[in-house]
């Protein structure tokens, strides 16, 4: 395999040994692959004794497998971040640990990227555990999108007959389960803000990327299959939290104070209307609703910081 063609994988790990392991194992089985880093976040669970014994046994070639410990848990994009200054080859695919490629699928998404110049970033068709379909394309978050969203619009559109067409092409952003970039992409958009945890990180990369001049195409031809929720394991609290702080800092990042209003009302106005359905209904869980409600409306908003300065891009 030429270095020109060259594709390196770079998965985040937290506590989720078995399927990291997996998510491993099934991207080795691409053609296309030069080398896999596996960038733990402190996990506690036996992970770096697991893949380095692992490489020894199953490749052979333990060089083939890079396993770079971070001594805290730095949030996914910081860790992402990480193993692009240690990787070298011109693609660069972003695998969730609970995400596994399919039959030449990060082959399938370097060859898109080759034939067409235009396009920064490519993902794949993403598959449930059951083989079914799994939306990952989305339109970038606004004030009137978080509207819409709450209070309903967007679910009705879409029972409507508002289908996206299942064919590969422009979109806004991709979920951050499995994503390819070029280097170059890596290079001009200084990667991931780290001030963003766990949640929004990708959407605000690819914002930032689509204002660069690149386009975003996803490739339903390559499939992966993806569990969802993995990655959190038993910290379900903190990863709700995480989720709606990175959701404000996204609004606050693009939007200003006022995005962040809206975004708060919005949601706000959502989490009321479900709280009455679901104390209406029965089996319902108002709790969930309640929750966003106080959280939403007691809790302090984010500050836009400065971005930390960018890692050394040696061996880009």
């Amino acid at each position: 395999m030429d270095a020109i063609d060259a594709v390196d994988v770079v998965i985040v790990s937290f506590n989720t040994l078995d399927l990291t392991l997996r998510c491993v194992e099934n991207a080795f089985l691409d053609a296309s692959v030069a080398t896999v880093c596996v960038v733990d976040n402190a996990s506690s669970d036996g992970s770096l004794d697991a893949l380095c014994l692992w490489a020894r046994i199953q490749l052979g070639q333990p060089q083939k497998l890079r396993v770079e410990p971070l001594t805290s848990n730095r949030g996914f994009g910081a860790a992402n971040n990480h193993g692009f200054s240690v990787t070298t080859a011109p693609f660069i695919a972003l695998v969730n640990s609970d995400a596994f490629v399919g039959d030449r699928a990060l082959e399938v998404l370097r060859n898109y990227l080759q034939a067409h110049p235009s396009v920064g970033v490519v993902g794949p068709r993403l598959l449930n555990r059951d083989a079914t379909f799994q939306e990952s394309r989305y339109p970038f978050p606004s004030p009137a999108r978080a509207w819409a969203d709450n209070l309903g619009i967007s679910g009705l559109l879409q029972k409507l007959g508002a289908i996206k067409a299942l064919k590969a092409g422009a979109v806004d952003w991709l979920s951050g389960a499995c994503l390819m970039v070029r280097r170059e992409v890596w290079q001009q958009t200084q990667g991931f803000d780290e001030n963003f945890f766990l949640y929004a990180e990708e959407t605000d990369w690819q914002f930032r990327i689509n204002k660069a001049g690149w386009e975003i195409h996803w490739v339903p031809e390559a499939s992966v299959t993806h569990l969802g929720g993995e990655s959190g394991g038993n910290q379900k609290e903190a990863v709700r939290e995480w989720f709606f702080q990175g959701a404000d800092r996204y609004f606050l990042k693009h939007h200003g104070l006022f995005g962040v209003f809206s975004l708060r009302l919005a949601t706000t106005a959502g989490a009321a209307l479900r709280w009455a359905r679901q104390c209406i209904l029965p089996g319902g869980r108002p709790d969930h609703a309640a929750w966003i409600f106080r959280r939403q409306t007691t809790s302090a908003l984010p500050r836009v910081e400065a971005r930390p300065p960018p890692l050394n891009r040696g061996g880009a």
